[in-house]
């Protein structure tokens, strides 16, 4: 997934550095924003026991598919569903389970290891019928002659949907998973997705739910298909990598056919470590870490990625937000241009106000051996403040930065009114033994 500040790139670095830093490889660790989950599954397949926080729901479906979660899933609970069932009738359907399989990234898995998975990912991919509910009707727009748009409900005189902060209530679900439509304001289709593609999101985001609610399928099972729905989703969103904005053209990436890919789970398949016995269960929270951290127990790593700016990322990443909670039980409250959601929760982690308290308090709180936080050069705290805090609450001599300096990341391109400072940013590793460290 797209997702500013993701560390993919920067993992051998990090991982040079907790080298240096000697942090144990099959120690427990928390990973404090945990965000796409890239280092959370990154350090368990390093072999630590791996608790993740985050404060949006899409994270906590990351964490619980690509660190929880310890092994392919086997769907047992599908085994007589009658639309799987149905769907291996058909004379291609066999061919098109072997093809998820083959493309699968190196080292691939065994297939009778990942069959049931791929079963499942033909099915939503391929024989579901399209359904126009939630993000059909509010984030999607007809790019073709022949699409019909979703029917709308009608907006009040009184509102200016394409400039006010319009409050929209969602209609009720209905029976079936459409929607029952009621008088409400309205804002003007946003073009965040195609039909054919929002369709097949609501289709698949429906079928994940009533496969919840009917315990057919597991909980690590729903969340391994929720992240691939997830990412599937940024693939043909119409964004520039953040969902604070729509690009007014439709891209060639949101005109591709929505695919749901095999997710890899190489930490599943190494779960142990040389000499070591085999872990306890990783963990993932959901909520501020400021709170939680002082309930989760002893750490030998405490690794922190927290916001670069004051932008919260309940406003840059709504959309993935509303498809990770759904729209089922509480239909969402949509506000704005963009739909963002109503009451969002706000970290003091992006608010110049807030931050250094924040590092403060979690830095004094936790009982952790080792901290590792990754900061950019840019950054709303000022080094000079994490120096002096990371020394206040560390052991003597053990304070160190490690820098690396590497390309920026780009949400749209230069323009008259878009101006970068330059092409690249350093990355900075703050590092330091904390005084309550054994």
């Amino acid at each position: 997934m797209r997702y500013i500040g993701n560390k993919t790139r920067l993992l051998p670095f990090i991982a040079s550095a907790l080298d240096r830093l000697e942090v144990p490889r099959a120690g427990r660790a928390l990973d404090a924003f945990a965000g796409t989950a890239a280092v959370g599954a990154f350090l368990k397949a390093r072999g630590a026991t791996v608790v993740g926080c985050d404060l949006m729901t899409f994270s906590y479906v990351f964490q619980r598919a690509y660190v929880v979660a310890d092994r392919y899933p086997r769907f047992a609970g599908l085994r007589t569903d009658a639309g799987l069932q149905a769907a291996r009738q058909h004379p291609e359907f066999a061919a098109r389970v072997a093809h998820r399989a083959a493309e699968r990234a190196e080292p691939r898995p065994p297939a009778p290891l990942t069959h049931a998975l791929d079963e499942v990912l033909v099915y939503l991919d391929h024989y579901l019928d399209p359904l126009t509910s939630f993000i059909a009707r509010h984030f999607a727009m007809r790019h073709a002659p022949d699409e019909s748009d979703p029917p709308r409900p009608p907006a009040r005189a009184a509102d200016d949907p394409m400039t006010a902060a319009v409050t929209h209530r969602a209609p009720r679900m209905t029976a079936a998973g459409g929607m029952a439509l009621s008088p409400s304001a309205v804002a003007a289709p946003r073009m965040y997705f195609t039909l054919d593609a929002a369709r097949r999101i609501d289709a698949i985001r429906s079928q994940l739910h009533a496969w919840r609610m009917a315990a057919a399928i597991t909980d690590d099972e729903y969340y391994i298909l929720l992240a691939a729905l997830l990412e599937a989703a940024d693939a043909v969103a119409n964004t520039a990598g953040i969902y604070a904005a729509y690009i007014k053209r439709w891209q060639s990436n949101a005109l591709r056919t929505l695919r749901l890919r095999p997710p890899s789970f190489a930490a599943a398949v190494s779960p142990r470590v040389a000499g070591a016995a085999r872990r306890a269960r990783c963990e993932a929270r959901q909520g501020d870490v400021s709170a939680l951290a002082p309930t989760l127990g002893r750490f030998d790593l405490l690794y922190l990625d927290p916001p670069y700016n004051t932008r919260q990322y309940s406003g840059y990443y709504h959309i993935p937000e509303l498809i990770a909670r759904g729209w089922f039980d509480e239909p969402p409250i949509l506000r704005g241009k963009t739909g963002l959601l109503a009451g969002a929760q706000k970290s003091a982690w992006s608010t110049r106000s807030g931050c250094i308290a924040a590092l403060d308090r979690l830095l004094a709180d936790t009982d952790a051996g080792q901290v590792v936080m990754s900061y950019n050069s840019e950054g709303i705290i000022p080094e000079a403040e994490i120096v002096r805090l990371f020394r206040d609450h560390g052991r003597p001599a053990t304070y160190r930065r490690i820098t690396r300096t590497y390309q920026r990341y780009r949400s749209d391109r230069p323009s008259a009114t878009r101006h970068y400072k330059s092409d690249t940013v350093r990355e900075h590793l703050y590092c330091v033994r904390l005084k309550n460290s054994e």
